[in-house]
């Protein structure tokens, strides 16, 4: 009994003497928070665009004025050697133009079909006007129930007018709209100097060889010239489409 007492008072001093250490710490340190003097010390910080504004930049600068100057240079020649070269494209461009136009003029097959391919399709104007016409005369005749003949006129020249003018008006858009959508496939998949080269050499061959393409195939030479630039946009437009 006496021993197990011992030890409880033994534990008791511990505890007690543990918590007089534990209170000492904490006064302590509320003491060291309350009387502590904050001390700022200043430090430098390597900045480096201040320590690049003090240094000696002339080699940078030389360098510098080295690289526009050659700069300069390099486009200059690249300016006259584009220069130089649609220069000489066009000059080549228009020998050839010239040298296949006079050989068409001298051409009597390729001028005859020029005749021909340009009355057919003031032929075929023609025509269409008729059948315009016409057509504008047929739906005119519904003025003729009209029982007022000066109504009856109006309204038959009216309606002809009307007719009329709508088929032309339709047909001119419509060939307008297929004109620019040739452009614009001409302008995005041909605009270069194959194409250049293909219209030249296609009608060099078509003039210079006329009297044998006719005699193997019997087509106008500017109908099959035209046949030849459609399946040539063809292609490129299918090449182009694949590329992308």
């Amino acid at each position: 009994m006496r021993s197990e007492k011992e030890k409880l008072r033994s534990a008791n001093v511990t505890i007690e003497e543990c918590q007089d250490k534990i209170r000492c710490l904490t006064q302590q340190r509320d003491y060291a928070r309350t009387h502590q003097k904050i001390v700022e010390i200043p430090v430098e910080k390597p900045v480096l665009y201040k320590k690049c504004e003090a240094c000696d930049r002339t080699a940078y600068q030389n360098a510098k004025a080295r690289y526009e100057t050659q700069k300069e240079q390099l486009a200059g020649q690249y300016k006259a050697k584009t220069v130089m070269f649609q220069t000489t494209l066009f000059l080549l461009a228009w020998y050839s133009l010239t040298t296949t136009l006079f050989q068409a003029v001298q051409s009597d097959v390729f001028l005859s079909d020029c005749k021909s391919f340009f009355h057919d399709a003031a032929s075929f104007i023609q025509t269409f006007i008729g059948w315009t016409i016409d057509a504008g005369q047929s739906v005119a005749q519904i003025s003729t129930k009209i029982p007022n003949e000066i109504i009856a006129g109006i309204i038959y020249w009216l309606l002809m007018i009307l007719v009329v003018g709508i088929c032309v008006a339709g047909t001119g858009i419509l060939a307008i709209l297929i004109e620019i959508k040739v452009i614009e496939l001409y302008k995005k998949n041909c605009w270069d100097v194959i194409t250049l080269l293909m219209i030249l050499t296609s009608a060099a061959v078509i003039i210079y060889f006329g009297e044998v393409i006719k005699k193997a195939l019997s087509i106008n030479l500017l109908f099959f010239w035209l046949i030849l630039q459609g399946i040539y946009l063809t292609i490129r437009r299918y090449i182009s489409q694949d590329t992308d």
